[in-house]
């Protein structure tokens, strides 16, 4: 995964919002993160919540993680508030007693706020141009109709690429499943991303499955 500054930072800023001012004895918890997510926002330095000590609960105990049963004395000492980064595949037994008690932050309302946070962004620190191109990006990538299904942390993971800025947008289309496209200038974007859907269903696509990848080069009726 290509961890960038813009994921921990604008992540922090989707909790402060959801979660609102901290009270003692508070606790939150996240449980719809990947592994390799939970794990990059306990090591990223901008992952900061203003009035919220933040841990990841797995099956070690470092500086910014915990186990299960620290998660649960900490809730009963009613102490700081705290968000708890919950590593699902290691966090163990013992953390049906913080499912139960504590407040959950919802991946929907999470991920809508924070995809709300990158789009704009883009707009502040780039070009509005990238941010009609992103946004047009994540509808050709989902199809008419929703046809293909996008998982919220791609959708973000894309923005946040494009908000780090370091190469054009068409550059990271991969990650939606469209094919990569070179242009700076963003000419006729509808156009261009159509065409990427189209390279990625005829190459890699189902439909093409039975083709040889001769027949399928060959479908794409190349110039």
């Amino acid at each position: 995964m290509d961890w960038t500054s813009f994921h921990g930072r604008l992540l922090a800023e989707a909790f402060e919002k959801l979660l609102g001012v901290s009270r003692g004895g508070t606790v939150a918890f996240v449980r719809c993160l990947a592994p390799d997510v939970v794990n990059a926002l306990a090591d990223d330095e901008t992952f900061v919540l203003n009035g919220w000590h933040v841990r990841r609960v797995a099956d070690v105990e470092d500086t910014r993680t915990i186990t299960a049963d620290r998660a649960v004395e900490w809730r009963e000492e009613k102490g700081e508030a705290v968000l708890l980064l919950v590593d699902t595949g290691r966090a163990g037994a013992g953390m049906d007693g913080i499912y139960s008690a504590s407040l959950e932050v919802d991946e929907t309302a999470l991920f809508k706020e924070a995809t709300r946070i990158a789009i704009r962004e883009i707009e502040q620190d780039l070009f509005r141009a990238n941010q009609h191109y992103a946004k047009q990006a994540i509808k050709t990538a989902r199809g008419y109709g929703r046809k293909y299904a996008l998982s919220r942390w791609t959708e973000f993971d894309f923005l946040c690429r494009v908000a780090a800025g370091s190469r054009p947008p068409g550059a990271y289309l991969h990650l939606l499943g469209l094919w990569p496209i070179f242009d700076d200038e963003h000419n006729e974007v509808d156009e261009l991303l159509n065409t990427s859907r189209m390279f990625a269903d005829r190459l890699l696509g189902p439909g093409s499955s039975s083709l040889t990848p001769a027949a399928r080069v060959e479908s794409i009726r190349l110039d």
